[in-house]
């Protein structure tokens, strides 16, 4: 059967670099905005992208045999749009994920040849909104790929679980976490600065563990908030969810003798959806991430824990789930 291979990952992640060693049609948006525009250092507006976009759609839907789709697609509703297309046209399709520290993205981007160098702050919007896969979703498999490693080597489930609840998240990313991603938990320490929390954001995480009953909801308090150390900017932490998904994606793929009943798709997707529900996760989330009742039901019920897990002068938050 035919496979069509979407590649995920920021600039300088190492995707175009991987691409080569695969046997399959690459098909790139860099190369067409180098083939239209000479560079890839400017920020293009909204018209050149959908120029480059159209073009390159153009040539992979006219194109009839295993492909690469290699463009940074970030995006899982983007992603979703193209599984349908590639599956009404008899496709099996693959996402494989180019993961690395946003800092070891930086240093290949500022290696690259004048014209590919992509300013970094793009770099680092884009990595604080790409979303996980999800099978049945955005592809019919994934695999990471890094040449790095999110977890020192042989982190057992239940070593992490059992310090956090002991000693805390803190020092469990300090035991636990490589050195290549511990320059994006610098700031776990330090005060959330909103007052929706006045609590610090390693506090707001422990409270959260304390207040958890059950295995699946420990693991979740654990993850939940941890790309609010990188995502944190003047007390907003827009992304958050996104990036501590992706800690979440990396979390499963590495970590040793994880326990039968916890499930890494539910949980990443608890994880990432967790800010759904403190407005009512509506409808139209349920369906377009196609949502298992018992996954809906872990959002809502971590959300509860998550209210009560904060210290604030702001009304508590009473709405639990909508019909929008």
């Amino acid at each position: 059967m035919k496979k069509a291979i979407i590649l995920v990952g920021v600039p300088g992640s190492g995707k175009s670099t991987y691409a080569k060693k695969l046997e399959y049609m690459h098909f790139s948006s860099d190369m067409i905005r180098l083939e239209l525009f000479g560079t890839l250092r400017k920020h293009h507006s909204q018209k050149d992208d959908e120029t480059v976009f159209n073009l390159l759609h153009d040539r992979v839907f006219s194109y009839d045999d295993s492909l690469i789709f290699d463009a940074t697609n970030i995006s899982r509703a983007l992603r979703t749009s193209l599984y349908e297309k590639f599956k009404a046209r008899g496709y099996t399709v693959e996402i494989h994920m180019v993961l690395e520290p946003l800092m070891f993205a930086k240093y290949q981007n500022e290696k690259r040849s004048f014209e590919k160098v992509v300013p970094f702050h793009i770099i680092e919007h884009m990595y604080k909104f790409m979303a996980p896969p999800r099978v049945g979703v955005d592809c019919d498999n994934y695999k990471i790929i890094s040449q790095s490693t999110f977890l020192n080597s042989n982190t057992e489930y239940n070593d992490f679980i059992n310090s956090a609840l002991k000693d805390g998240i803190y020092e469990t990313v300090r035991r636990y976490i490589s050195a290549a991603y511990m320059p994006e938990f610098e700031r776990l320490n330090e005060n959330h600065e909103t007052p929706y929390h006045l609590e610090d954001i390693d506090t707001h995480i422990d409270m959260c563990i304390k207040n958890s009953h059950d295995p699946v909801m420990h693991i979740v308090s654990a993850l939940h908030d941890l790309g609010k150390s990188q995502a944190k900017y003047n007390g907003h932490y827009k992304g958050h969810e996104t990036i501590s998904s992706i800690y979440a994606l990396r979390f499963f793929d590495e970590v040793k003798n994880k326990p039968k009943d916890i499930i890494p798709r539910d949980i990443i997707e608890t994880v990432l959806q967790h800010m759904t529900a403190h407005h009512g996760i509506s409808l139209s989330v349920i369906e377009k991430n196609k949502l298992e009742p018992h996954v809906v039901g872990y959002i809502e019920q971590f959300n509860e824990i998550d209210e009560v897990s904060r210290i604030t002068n702001m009304p508590r938050n009473e709405k639990i789930h909508s019909n929008k």
